[in-house]
């Protein structure tokens, strides 16, 4: 008889984050499976059969981005581009050498275009060449907030571009066949790495942006007056009470950020708290402010974790994971977590199918080696490897 080690995925939703608690039943029959050691030999042998699939695409990707290439620099007055803006959102489009009035209007969401090289950079290298384009100082406008979510809307209609569409993706192509042919995130050493550029790079920064709590995700505002600091609280506790913890309990915190949560917990609720994180800010804040003896906050990657915990739960790091660690991720997972126990899992969902990117804005300079998972990461990928 095998035993089902988790067969139930329940959404936990956290303002901007998704939630899913993985709880492991008790034994029942299924399927026998072999062990995972076993399994292993053809793991690698699929991610190398994956390899040789690469380069079909990477090829192919070149023939588009040459081919587009030229259409686009025929077209580098942006006329396809602003058609397509005009179409789609409310942006109006100025072209404006001097930039942006000192007195901007205030009736609208107008994007002041001060060089045209601006619209090849955006139809060849999309949201990485619409940032870059505005740290070169190519384009102003009066609201970049609103600008942004505007130009959101285009994700979803790129198609209509046609041939000059081509550059764009072949330079998703690119990125994605570069990331699994030269992955960061496989060793200790390159998640940290990647983690470093991230988190470890100004205090200052996190503690005026953070709040009181130094918590670093989506807050749970259930009531419209809250507080940045109430709303984190609450969504802290929310994290608490997914897990049912019992005063004694062995508590495992994968990504650990600056320590509130597992504070929280150990004081709230009585249980011995486990945290480890991969940034050396996060963990010398810990150390320093959330001193709790029943709390050990651990400068060390979740895949060197030993031991056995009631329940596990992580805010945040999953999208620091990637796909192609997903599979680690739950196996570790599985070995650390007791048979009765429960694991919550809060990150940043993504609604949308196929290969990521890793060549666009987000990983050049905000979460390196970041993925956002989709729902079915949480369904297919992992969900044998929890039956034994």
């Amino acid at each position: 008889m095998a035993r089902r080690k988790a067969a139930v995925l329940l959404p936990l939703c956290l303002a901007a984050g998704c939630g899913f608690v993985v709880p492991k039943l008790a034994p029942t029959w299924a399927p026998q499976r072999a062990p995972l050691r076993q399994r292993a030999p053809a793991t690698v042998a699929r991610q190398s059969f994956a390899a040789g699939q690469l380069l079909l695409p990477f090829a192919a990707s070149v023939l588009t981005g040459v081919l587009g290439l030229e259409a686009v620099r025929q077209l580098n007055e942006g006329s396809a581009l602003k058609d397509l803006i005009k179409k789609y959102t409310s942006i109006i489009v100025v072209d404006s050498p001097e930039g942006m009035p000192s007195s901007p209007p205030t009736d609208g969401v107008y994007w002041y275009i001060k060089d045209p090289d601006v619209y090849r950079r955006v139809l060849v290298q999309g949201d990485l060449g619409l940032g870059e384009s505005y740290m070169d100082g190519q384009w102003e406008s009066n609201d970049l907030e609103g600008f942004v979510f505007e130009m959101l809307k285009l994700e979803v209609v790129k198609k209509d571009l046609g041939l000059l569409g081509l550059p764009l993706l072949s330079s998703a192509i690119v990125g994605s066949v570069s990331w699994l042919l030269f992955p960061t995130n496989l060793s200790a050493s390159g998640a940290k790495e990647n983690i470093a550029k991230h988190y470890d790079i100004s205090m200052k920064l996190y503690e005026q942006m953070l709040g009181p709590t130094m918590m670093y995700s989506g807050a749970y505002y259930h009531t419209p007056e809250m507080t940045l600091e109430e709303a984190q609280i609450a969504k802290m506790r929310l994290v608490a009470d997914k897990l049912d913890l019992k005063p004694g309990m062995k508590v495992l915190e994968l990504g650990c950020g600056f320590g509130a949560l597992a504070d929280l917990m150990a004081t709230e609720y009585g249980v011995h708290v486990t945290g480890v994180t991969l940034s050396e800010d996060q963990h010398a804040y810990a150390k320093k402010h959330f001193k709790n003896p029943m709390v050990d906050i651990r400068l060390q990657d979740y895949r060197s974790m030993t031991g056995q915990f009631d329940r596990i739960y992580s805010v945040g790091i999953f999208e620091h994971i990637g796909r192609n660690c997903y599979e680690t991720y739950f196996e570790k997972c599985q070995e650390l977590l007791k048979d009765d126990g429960i694991m919550v899992i809060h990150t940043i969902g993504f609604c949308r199918s196929g290969q990521w990117n890793h060549g666009g804005w987000m990983n050049t300079y905000i979460f390196p080696g970041a993925e956002l998972p989709t729902m079915s990461h949480f369904t297919q990928g992992f969900q044998d490897s929890w039956v034994d």
